[in-house]
């Protein structure tokens, strides 16, 4: 059974939530695109945490826990409602809002967090103690 993923899931989180605070502020004119990004970063750090935890908690459901294809389904399912709000909080800001592009890299980058973490989660250095 798979464990759960704090600290990596927070630390990506932030990754993703600077990369998306990159992206509005390169969309966005004025003032308004701090806000906007800070409000995107706990969004983003609740969706990599939710990405990132799909495999522990398919593993309450005995085999269905096992299946890849069923915890891609749920990936994706997660970076497509992350991709819905991050486009919904860019119309409602009622400026330029954000490109679609950059909407589908936050999607493919909460789709993958868990893949991406495995391989570059090594290098981060995260103490002991946490």
């Amino acid at each position: 059974m798979a464990e759960l993923v704090i600290i990596p899931a927070i630390v990506f989180g932030l990754v993703i939530g600077l990369v998306e605070m990159i992206f509005v502020h390169s969309d966005e004119i004025g003032m308004g695109w701090f806000m906007h990004g800070l409000h995107a970063l706990p969004f983003t750090i609740l969706f990599t945490f939710a990405s990132m935890n799909v495999s522990w908690v398919l593993g309450f459901f005995g085999g269905i826990g096992e299946t890849f294809l069923i915890d891609l389904g749920v990936r994706l399912a997660i970076a497509i409602i992350g991709m819905i709000k991050i486009g919904a909080a860019a119309a409602i800001a009622g400026r330029v809002g954000e490109r679609f592009y950059h909407i589908l890299i936050i999607g493919a980058l909460l789709f993958a967090s868990s893949y991406v973490w495995m391989f570059f989660g090594s290098f981060i250095p995260i103490p002991n103690w946490i």
